[in-house]
């Protein structure tokens, strides 16, 4: 009798498990719901304008990227390695921490001379090889190589992101094993994250590029694909040094997407890809997503877009924001419109 008993608590302790199971997801429904109410509270468009730098600052406590400082680090290191179809190549290493340094590679037109710099920055599974065609199939569709025809110098950090297990068809593999979620649980520790160490990582290298007497420091963008679509966008955000942006397949709503390494605490409240977009007012910027796309539902991607337009419209600017859903996968536009867009601002 006593076993019997026993089996029927264990029995019934399923059905409180899965109370309990369920309540969890139910919380965090609510919550999502009074954070879409939260975030509109918090970042009013009236007053968006006189508080921009408070907000941008909130934003920056939020990554952690406040508690990054560039003193007392060695000098970024410039290498040319050789010429490249229609480029020079030059690889860039840039201190971030005193034990850390970020790669990336710089192509440079030929004979250019005060050319504007606009950052190419890959996605997941990437590398600035990848993206820039140096290393076979990729689906960047030709990032580089059309900011080159623009005689716009390029620049492709490397982020840690790169492929490290089977080799896909678009995506070799590297030998070098990394953990990303990994690293970013243990920076949040701190109060860091793995996004505010790379846009740190990116910043550094504006600081020196743009001093270059080739580099054209107050023309500068900023545009990729994916994570590079969501640095694109969370960059220029901090960086008002960044004059235009073209982030691809990668904006939406983040209560469908709560991607671990791209969440933050009190991010729901706070800051999404909407709040995101806002700190890049009153520079311009042109989101795109695929409708295709097999990594995000562009429909998300489109309620999302709805709430940046106020904030725009509060500078007196609307036309500095503009959001596309094309007929197209998780790539780069076919089209120019939003390579012609980031250019505008160059003029």
């Amino acid at each position: 009798m006593i076993e019997d008993k026993i089996k029927s608590i264990i029995v019934e302790g399923d059905t409180y498990r899965e109370q309990y199971r369920d309540g969890l997801n139910a919380l965090v429904k609510r919550l999502e719901a009074e954070g879409n109410a939260e975030r509109e509270r918090f970042m009013p468009a009236d007053t968006f304008p006189e508080r921009l730098e408070e907000y941008r600052q909130k934003y920056c406590e939020m990554l952690g990227l406040d508690k990054l400082t560039s003193n007392g680090l060695e000098a970024p290191r410039l290498t040319r390695l050789c010429d490249g179809d229609g480029a020079e190549i030059y690889r860039l290493v840039t201190p971030i921490t005193p034990e850390l340094s970020q790669y990336g590679l710089l192509f440079v037109p030929h004979g250019a001379k005060n050319a504007p710099l606009v950052i190419a920055q890959h996605g997941g599974g990437g590398t600035p090889e990848l993206c820039s065609d140096l290393n076979g199939p990729n689906n960047y569709n030709h990032m580089v190589k059309r900011l080159l025809a623009r005689g716009a110098a390029a620049f492709a950090p490397q982020l840690l992101l790169w492929n490290c297990a089977e080799a896909k068809p678009t995506s070799p593999s590297h030998p070098i094993s990394h953990n990303r979620g990994e690293v970013d649980k243990n920076l949040k520790r701190f109060g860091l994250s793995i996004t505010a160490v790379e846009i740190k990582g990116i910043m550094n290298a504006i600081t020196f590029l743009s001093e270059l007497d080739f580099i054209d420091g107050e023309r500068i963008g900023m545009t990729g694909i994916s994570y590079g679509g969501y640095f694109t966008l969370h960059t220029m955000a901090a960086d008002t040094r960044i004059k235009a942006g073209f982030p691809n397949a990668c904006f939406n709503d983040r209560n469908v997407y709560s991607w671990n390494n791209w969440t933050y605490q009190n991010s729901a409240n706070t800051f999404h890809d909407a709040e995101v977009a806002a700190l890049c007012a009153p520079r311009k910027l042109y989101v795109a997503v695929g409708k295709e796309d097999s990594v995000f539902d562009y429909r998300s991607a489109v309620r999302e877009a709805e709430r940046v337009h106020k904030y725009f419209e509060a500078f007196g600017c609307p036309e500095n924001f503009a959001f596309t859903a094309w007929d197209g996968g998780h790539t780069l536009p076919d089209t120019d419109e939003g390579i012609d867009f980031m250019f505008s601002a160059f003029k």
